[in-house]
């Protein structure tokens, strides 16, 4: 007995080795099953195994977290949600059918995921999808048939915020940006969008989800609406085929007119250069006989003083002789010798 207590192990040792051991057991079962693993691509509440409840108090990322083995996580796409509506029925203001094909990718608001799962729990998707096609719809009721066909863009961009407003609400969405024209328009704060610090509620916050890109793809306008569409532009271009023969007429005119213009300026300008050469040759003519005169006259003079001819008689007579000879062959001479001896006086003998 002796022997039994002094080489023997103390009575507390066993139950202490068996009891590290099946601590030990249930650490290894335990520890790796008390880990939750969330992807990049989803936002997660903790949720209990045994009563189902969910913690909205704090919405987890991508990771791994050690939550316990009666905790996993409850999962939701923080990636984009992708909706497509292929040829959607919109009317127009002139009451006419026009179908749409529209892409657009929407992403749920981290901040307000605990409002979403309050509300719709995991069956958010058909309710957004449902309330965008209603805010397309809503959206285009406010354009004509015309607009679809002229302005793309513009119908584009209120497809856009139309829908951002349905389902993003009148909260600015989460660092948004206000007066940046230059940015991105899915950067861009909504015009007249209520800060979340000024304390949003629920009701303002539409469906919890931010609309950040959308494409519009096919639109398809009636057959009816295209046909009258091309008549339209064959009497346009009818019309301005019209004016532009018209303004080729009215230039033709005009040219002829300028043409005739430039011809009678020509011509004024041909005789009136006439004239001013005849009257330039008949003042050098009237300027020559003018200096041969003045010549004469002082020649006459001088001849006049040289031969001492001082009666007016003998000057005129003079200037005739000269006057006859200048003529040339005009005038002949011939000397009547008896008229002349007749016209002298007499010589008498004494």
């Amino acid at each position: 007995m002796a022997h039994g207590r002094g080489g023997g192990l103390p009575g507390w040792f066993l139950p202490a080795v068996i009891g590290g051991v099946i601590g030990l057991l249930l650490l290894i079962t335990l520890l790796p099953i008390s880990f939750s693993y969330l992807d990049f691509y989803h936002y997660g509440f903790l949720r209990r195994h045994t009563t189902g409840r969910v913690s909205l108090d704090r919405v987890y990322t991508g990771g791994r977290y050690l939550v316990g083995p009666d905790h996993h996580f409850k999962k939701f796409k923080a990636t984009a949600h992708y909706v497509n509506f292929n040829r959607i029925s919109v009317f127009t203001t002139d009451n006419l059918e026009v179908h749409l094909s529209i892409t657009f990718q929407f992403f749920l608001i981290k901040d307000d995921l605990p409002l979403l799962h309050s509300a719709y729990d995991i069956y958010y998707e058909p309710i957004i999808v449902s309330n965008a096609k209603e805010a397309i719809i809503s959206t285009c009721s406010r354009f004509d048939t015309d607009d679809f066909i002229n302005d793309r863009e513009k119908i584009w961009r209120e497809i856009y915020l139309g829908v951002k407003r349905q389902l993003g609400g009148t909260c600015c969405i989460p660092n948004c940006k206000k007066n940046c024209p230059k940015c991105p328009i899915h950067e861009q704060c909504v015009v007249g969008c209520k800060a979340r610090q000024q304390g949003c509620k629920k009701e303002e916050k539409g469906f919890f989800a931010e609309v950040r890109y959308l494409q519009l793809h096919d639109i398809d306008v009636p057959d009816r609406v295209m046909e009258r569409r091309l008549l339209g532009l064959v009497r346009d271009l009818e019309k301005e085929r019209e004016e532009y023969l018209n303004q080729e007429a009215l230039v033709k005119k005009q040219t002829d007119i300028l043409a005739n213009q430039f011809r009678n300026n020509a011509s004024q300008s041909v005789a009136f250069s006439d004239a001013q050469a005849q009257l330039k040759r008949e003042q050098a003519k009237a300027d020559a006989l003018k200096r041969v005169e003045l010549a004469r006259i002082q020649g006459l003079s001088s001849m006049c003083s040289s031969l001492g001819v001082t009666q007016a008689k003998h000057i005129s007579t003079l200037q005739y002789l000269r006057t006859l000879k200048d003529s040339g062959d005009n005038v002949k001479y011939s000397i009547d010798f008896s008229h002349a001896i007749a016209q002298q006086p007499q010589n008498r003998l004494p």
